[in-house]
């Protein structure tokens, strides 16, 4: 309902309130999101670099690659 200054009855709070519940809306769908995920990628990314480091030891020691090429592989896997 208007009032003579063309302000709702909240005073003009009104577009503020619900920005900030959409906020919030958001936040807690992104966090039910990483929840739903798992939420922790590193130890994901961890143990794939480790098999990744296995596959590559294996592939040295069958003399499939030189060791320069094991060297360089090495350190990018490593960092």
């Amino acid at each position: 309902m208007m009032n003579y200054y063309g302000y709702d009855m909240m005073g003009g709070w009104g577009i503020f309130m619900m920005i900030i519940l959409v906020i919030l809306i958001v936040i807690i769908v992104y966090a039910v999101m990483k929840l739903v995920q798992g939420g922790n990628n590193s130890a994901t990314s961890q143990s794939s670099r480790d098999e990744a480091l296995e596959i590559l030891n294996q592939r040295y020691v069958k003399g499939e690659i030189s060791d320069e090429e094991y060297q360089q592989k090495k350190k990018i896997l490593k960092s």
